[in-house]
């Protein structure tokens, strides 16, 4: 600590600590499901982001991971939203990072979200394919329904996802979710 007056002489060292309060996270635990050379597969509890963003920092999975098991450093193959659980899988090198980018890429490798929905979801299978357009300058993305084959003009990215239901009690459904084309956010019910 110096006064306002003080003058800063060459070869000296200016440091500024910045004190965060992170949000909490419900889950504290990060379960390692498996663990290889290249690769490590956890199970990602909800509220607990995968990555640091926004005003998170350490209560992260990578964070959890480096912290509690000095897993470092650690490439995330894909993501799952905050508020998310499931199967996460992290590369432990650039390489087999990479390896797993061009097998998303060629459409060897498939996401696939079990969901609980409140009623009874139709026994068929059910498939939502929208266009989404994100627009920047809102900040938010919306849903368009339309053919472009009847000359209407659909803006955004095409979005397709299948869903399949596996279980009912007539109040509840437990819903297979599985994205064809795999857009930000994509998995939403228009029934």
């Amino acid at each position: 600590m110096v006064p306002v007056s003080y003058i800063v002489k060459s070869s000296q060292k200016i440091s500024h600590f910045l004190h965060r309060h992170e949000p909490p996270v419900m889950a504290w635990d990060v379960p390692i499901l498996d663990k290889e050379d290249d690769v490590v597969t956890v199970w990602k509890p909800a509220t607990v982001p995968v990555h640091p963003c926004g005003q998170y920092r350490k209560n992260t999975v990578v964070g959890v991971l480096q912290a509690e098991y000095g897993l470092a450093p650690l490439f995330p193959i894909h993501r799952l939203d905050r508020l998310v659980s499931g199967l996460l899988i992290l590369a432990r090198n650039a390489t087999k990072a990479d390896l797993f980018r061009q097998e998303i890429e060629a459409g060897k490798v498939q996401k696939l979200y079990v969901a609980k929905v409140v009623g009874e979801f139709p026994e068929d299978e059910q498939i939502v394919d929208v266009n989404v357009n994100y627009n920047a300058r809102e900040g938010r993305s919306t849903a368009e329904v339309g053919n472009s084959c009847d000359g209407s003009s659909i803006k955004g990215k095409t979005a397709c996802t299948k869903f399949t239901r596996i279980s009912t009690n007539g109040i509840h459904s437990i819903v297979s979710c599985k994205p064809i084309t795999g857009r930000t956010h994509q998995v939403r019910n228009l029934f």
